[in-house]
């Protein structure tokens, strides 16, 4: 049976650490063992208790008490070391008349996430005269170290990350696993800060800054709407998401929540056991005019794209449907399995959405071009599509709405995107661990789908590296037209859609992401993401047992 999750009431810590819910993560001590006892030259031994698994476990002692008996031994062997860099124990010694036992040597513990260290044996002395008995140490106590344990919005606020400087680096995607001071990452613990660093990075010099959590959220949740109140400087706004349940709902479901809509086919969501919610973006944050409830609370003067505002907004929903659980108020929801999706302006919005905030279990950006998955550089290529148009340039995007881009970049880099240090391949990569589908049409050369194509399949090197792969996927549309814009195919972009729902909102099977690019759109990989081939194989020092990768 599944250990149940237990939610905090603290919307700050928003759950309780992930070690409360998770076995793999908890800290136990293992009981002593008892030696055997020996007699005329017999063998006494003792065999420790050994610690749950974790991040350092300390093995216990040993010790064995020698008899009598003429060269009688006593052995004792300590207790097991925890699940990752325990420490053996001490061994045992034996004292008897006649002579004093030898102490034996410490064992050293076993390393890596699961296994468990063998503590040291000691061997005793030999002693005129009757039995020995050795009695073995208890186990070492640990914890395990896993991935946004606490279930925060941004995982890696506590990172030192520098200001990223502008590069030159043309022809090929920015390497993700490079760090801001040039090093390389090296483990998968590394990633946590790495992401921080590619969150600065699109901030710095695409999108603007996201704003932290506000002073006050507060909202409520039932079968029918999600609402969201927010306070902040003395400053409040009000919204409503409605929703609507899947036939039969029983108990905390999945949702996937639409940016103005969805083009999701109902009969799969339903058939999923899915709730569906539409979200105002426009309310929010108007694509044209930048003003909306958001600018209520933070003015015009931002700079911020619009699209950080919508992301804004959306956490703060996040913040309602996790609060209300945690008071035992929200029996509707499912907080760990929430997914976002929209279609060509909306794919914009919920590539950049799932990117923020690490709550959300599985975007769904579908058709959403340039300023959404499209990688920058090879728009300036201006590759073209089967119906024989260039990708949307950058100036054609900024022009059409102000919003989509933040001021810094449409000022300063919009003509000077080889100077970025990052892509949108960074925001693809911020998805990591968690679920990502990118859903694109490669008919349609306005959409450029070889620039979406590059821009997932690079994430998708971070992706394997963590060791989650399967956690990504790229479907490219119909091979053939038509395929009309935001339609919904169900014979190419059914059976992704259902493997992603299944692996990562209802977890009933395994994630199953998969690239499957059309001819029309697939990307030169070795020219737009050279280093996919030296990608580091990083250390595997830390656990993925967190939600929102882990359910109820």
């Amino acid at each position: 049976m599944k250990p149940q999750r237990i939610f905090s009431s603290a919307l700050g810590s928003a759950l309780v650490p992930a070690c409360i819910f998770f076995l793999a993560c908890s800290s136990s001590q293992g009981g002593g063992g008892t030696g055997g006892s020996a007699t005329g030259g017999g063998t006494g031994s003792g065999t420790g208790g050994s610690g749950a698994g974790g991040t350092t476990g300390t093995g216990g002692a040993g010790t064995g008490t020698g008899g009598s008996a003429t060269g009688g031994t006593g052995t004792a062997s300590g207790g097991a070391g925890g699940a990752s860099k325990g420490s053996g124990g001490s061994g045992g010694s034996v004292t008897a008349t006649g002579g004093s036992g030898a102490g034996g040597a410490a064992g050293t513990g076993g390393s890596g996430a699961g296994g468990s260290g063998a503590g040291g044996s000691g061997l005793g002395g030999s002693a005129a005269g009757g039995a020995g008995t050795g009695t073995g140490g208890g186990g070492g106590t640990n914890s395990a170290a896993v991935y946004n344990p606490d279930f925060v919005e941004f995982s890696g606020s506590d990172c030192n990350v520098a200001t990223p400087k502008d590069v030159s680096i043309s022809g090929q995607l920015p390497n993700l696993f490079t760090k801001l001071d040039g090093t390389t990452m090296s483990r998968r613990s590394d990633w946590r800060c790495r992401r921080a660093e590619m969150k600065a990075v699109v901030e710095k010099y695409i999108f603007g800054a996201k704003p932290g959590p506000p002073t006050t959220v507060t909202g409520s949740v039932s079968s029918t709407q999600i609402k969201v109140h927010v306070e902040n400087g003395g400053k409040s706004i009000d919204f409503t998401v409605p929703i609507t349940l899947p036939p039969g709902a029983n108990g905390p479901v999945p949702i996937i929540i639409g940016l103005t809509g969805s083009s999701l086919p109902a009969s799969i969501t339903n058939a999923e056991g899915v709730a569906t919610g539409t979200y105002d973006i426009q309310g929010m944050m108007s694509e044209s005019s930048r003003t909306g409830l958001f600018t209520t609370i933070y003015g015009t003067s931002t700079g911020v794209s619009s699209q950080i505002g919508w992301a804004w907004g959306f956490s703060r929903v996040i913040d309602v449907i996790v609060s209300e659980k945690a008071a035992g108020r929200n029996n509707i929801i499912d907080p760990t399995a929430i997914g976002v999706t929209g279609c060509s302006r909306d794919g914009k919005g919920a590539f950049t959405v799932g990117a923020f905030d690490e709550r959300i279990a599985l975007g769904i950006p579908q058709e959403s071009g340039t300023a959404g998955v499209s990688a920058m550089r090879i728009v300036n290529t201006q590759p073209k599509g089967p119906n024989g148009n260039p990708a949307q340039s950058l100036s054609n995007a900024v022009s059409t709405e102000v919003g989509w881009f933040g001021s810094t970049f449409e000022s300063t880099y919009i003509n000077k995107v080889d100077t970025i240090p990052g892509d949108t391949h960074s925001l693809a990569a911020m998805h990591a661990p968690r679920g990502l589908l990118v859903l694109d049409n490669s008919r349609i050369g306005e959409l450029c789908a070889p620039c979406q194509h590059a821009a997932t399949a690079a994430a998708e090197v971070v992706y394997q590296a963590l060791g989650v792969g399967a956690n990504v996927g790229y479907n490219g549309g119909n091979p053939t037209d038509p395929q009309n814009h935001c339609s919904f195919y169900m014979d190419t972009q059914g059976p992704p859609l259902q493997r992603a729902i299944r692996g990562h909102l209802t977890k009933t099977a395994a994630p199953d992401g998969r690239m499957e690019p059309q001819p029309a759109g697939t990307a030169d990989l070795a020219k737009w993401v050279p280093w996919s081939s030296t990608a580091p194989s990083l250390t595997n020092d830390l656990s993925w047992s967190s939600p929102p990768l882990t359910s109820q």
